[in-house]
């Protein structure tokens, strides 16, 4: 009688997860999206304290500026970002190690989230580009995200949408695999003192995101400023057009990384590391 019954029943599989991932995805970009904008403009200028950024930004689009500039770059980056690496984890793990990652340990979920970032890294880059040129844009250069993806196409080609993809590949590997790293043992410790289960999985969430972003922290700074250097030289017609490998190259990325620490140490590298752990976690 149980396999009749189960005989008309489909089985689960991984496109079953990427509707709830997408939506809460979808709705915690948008709420959040402030917390992205202050981090944005910190990283890309070690230094500036939040309180600062947040002013620096009101002051030159007003609170409609959370809407108009690089809002919906944002939604559609996280929402991307996140059915991808959701949904790459676990087929990498069981190419891997042959077996699910639910029979995982820390180690192995870790490892196989970390590596299936590259299609996600692939896929939002031209996003992530886009989002920080509006949301660093205080001369009101652009009308859009679609003006801005016309000016990068125009003066940098298809390579200009994949600036600083080397530091955004790191970013994405590190707080990927410390994400899933440490999430089973979050779970395991909240639900000692939390009996709710929806409330387990957002606390150790929360703290297993937290957890990626101190690992990953100096990347996002880093990047964001080989990004901004990069769009300045766009406006530079006496600056060639880089190389189309220009944007893979580690180099110029850690580099980046070297000369922020010797000039701020690793509080320069940690900028905005507050609204940014609010962001991600």
């Amino acid at each position: 009688m149980a396999n009749a019954a189960n005989a008309g029943k489909r089985k689960a599989n991984q496109f079953d997860t990427l509707p709830p991932i997408c939506g809460g995805a979808f709705i915690t970009s948008i709420v959040m999206y402030p917390a992205d904008v202050v981090r944005a403009i910190c990283m890309s200028n070690p230094g500036t304290g939040a309180g600062a950024a947040l002013k620096g930004f009101l002051d030159a689009h007003g609170v409609m500026g959370f809407v108009k500039q690089g809002l919906v770059a944002e939604v559609t980056r996280a929402s991307i970002s996140r059915a991808v690496k959701f949904f790459m984890q676990p087929i990498v793990h069981k190419a891997i190690y042959g077996k699910p990652e639910t029979q995982g340990t820390p180690v192995s979920k870790g490892l196989s989230g970390a590596l299936g970032t590259f299609p996600e890294v692939i896929a939002i880059s031209p996003l992530e580009n886009i989002k920080l040129a509006a949301q660093l844009d205080k001369e009101g250069r652009f009308k859009g995200s679609a003006d801005i993806a016309k000016h990068i196409w125009k003066t940098r080609g298809f390579g200009g949408f994949m600036t600083g993809f080397a530091g955004m590949q790191v970013r994405q590997f590190l707080w990927t695999g410390g994400f899933f790293l440490t999430l089973d043992s979050y779970k395991s410790g909240v639900a000692s003192v939390v009996s709710n289960k929806l409330a387990q999985d957002v606390i150790a969430g929360f703290a297993a995101g937290a957890t990626g972003t101190a690992f990953n922290c100096w990347t996002d700074v880093c990047r964001s400023v080989v990004q901004k250097k990069a769009l300045a030289e766009t406006f530079d017609a006496s600056i060639p057009r880089p190389s189309a490998f220009e944007p893979y190259n580690p180099g110029p990325f850690f580099a980046t990384a070297g000369e922020i620490f010797s000039t701020r140490g690793m509080t320069g590298l940690y900028s905005g590391v507050g609204p940014k752990m609010v962001h991600l976690g």
